[in-house]
């Protein structure tokens, strides 16, 4: 592929973006790129043709908004911007030194497969009874825009009738977007596809929920007079035992993860009852079958700014570690070949609505296929 494609492909992605005519996924990228963007300069001389363009789309657009227009001259200044944006829309194949690339945005897929994922959260009820944003007891659920994203503010009961209350005990996300939920004390909690959050009593005075899936916790302080209240955390593995602090939490099978970002924390594993603390900025790593919980330095935090902006990102991990996260997100068996197991991965790829798409890239971008067969999904 053509480095003039290339040029072209990002020219025609950012003209969109100042216009305002880009799509919501092409806004999401170029949000996330720019907040990546280094301050040392490169060679203009590379990249005068887009540095052109984007001149003269700033001097269009400077009586716009103050947002939009710094985010505008400081693509005009870093030429360094350019290459690191133009770089991050494509994923990269390492293997054997070679830098295969192809473009993430406008890709047409060759499947006709139509997304059947549900456009709503699933809410039961303490007498088990379900329902979905579209039902009237949820449909005038209010939320808050937290930058930018709408946060739905859960209250302590709901009326189901004109005299019957009844309080919230379940959360499923079946869909394939992440949804945000205020809980009654204050903490918020970031539902990843195929994950829920079950919200039981109070026992000891604990804050107490159970998680399946990947969900990320921003858990707010209640200081009492004994103390800040706890707020805990189960899952199949491990309990977490928080006062208020940030952290992600990844329970599917067998392994569990706790990546914390503010706080701190205090894991016991459920069958061994061994425990751990962690500070910012670490990873604690379980197995059911083993008592030792490794706690390692994180280097995963940029996952979770790509979380946010509806983005994959990888960086130099093993192709069955990128279709493992693949496969957890869309709620897929995907099953790697031994042979390409340990390939290397770096790049971007948004999180589109179909795994095909996804899998369509990567097959691109390396000697790689996939197949499906009886419901399951093949990569060799």
């Amino acid at each position: 592929m053509s480095n003039r494609f290339l040029k072209n492909r990002f020219r025609s992605i950012i003209d969109k973006y100042l216009k305002g005519t880009s799509s919501v996924e092409q806004e999401k990228m170029v949000d996330y790129f720019y907040d990546s963007i280094p301050d040392e300069d490169i060679s203009e001389t590379k990249l005068s043709a887009i540095e052109r363009d984007l001149k003269d789309s700033i001097d269009r657009s400077i009586k716009k908004e103050n947002r939009l227009k710094r985010r505008m001259m400081y693509l005009k200044i870093a030429s360094a911007a350019v290459v690191l944006i133009v770089s991050s829309f494509y994923i990269y194949n390492n293997l054997n030194q070679k830098s295969n690339v192809v473009p993430l945005e406008d890709m047409q897929s060759s499947t006709t497969e139509i997304n059947t994922a549900p456009e709503t959260p699933v809410f039961v009820l303490e007498d088990g009874q379900s329902y979905t944003l579209l039902d009237s007891a949820f449909e005038r659920l209010s939320y808050k825009l937290i930058d930018g994203e709408r946060v739905f503010i859960l209250p302590d009961d709901l009326p189901i009738t004109d005299d019957s209350r009844q309080k919230l005990s379940q959360i499923k996300n079946p869909t394939d977007k992440v949804f945000a939920f205020r809980l009654q004390d204050g903490t918020t909690a970031w539902l990843n596809p195929n994950s829920t959050l079950d919200i039981l009593p109070e026992t000891d005075g604990k804050r107490l929920v159970r998680i399946e899936g990947t969900v990320l916790f921003d858990v707010q302080k209640i200081k009492e007079e004994q103390g800040y209240k706890p707020f805990v955390v189960k899952t199949a593995l491990q309990t977490i035992e928080v006062l208020g602090t940030k952290f992600i939490v990844n329970s599917v099978n067998t392994l569990e993860d706790v990546l914390l970002l503010e706080g701190k924390v205090r894991l016991t594993h459920n069958r061994y009852k061994t425990a751990v603390v962690l500070k910012p900025n670490q990873k604690a790593s379980l197995k059911e079958a083993e008592a030792n919980i490794l706690v390692t330095k994180s280097t995963d935090n940029y996952k979770i700014e790509a979380w946010h902006k509806g983005l994959f990102h990888f960086e130099n991990e093993k192709m069955a570690d990128v279709m493992a996260e693949i496969s957890q997100w869309y709620g897929q068996t995907v099953t790697v070949d031994p042979a390409i197991k340990d390939i290397p991965i770096t790049g971007m790829i948004s999180r589109y609505k179909r795994i095909e798409e996804v899998l369509e890239l990567i097959e691109l971008t390396n000697n790689v296929k996939y197949h499906r067969e009886e419901g399951k999904i093949y990569v060799e």
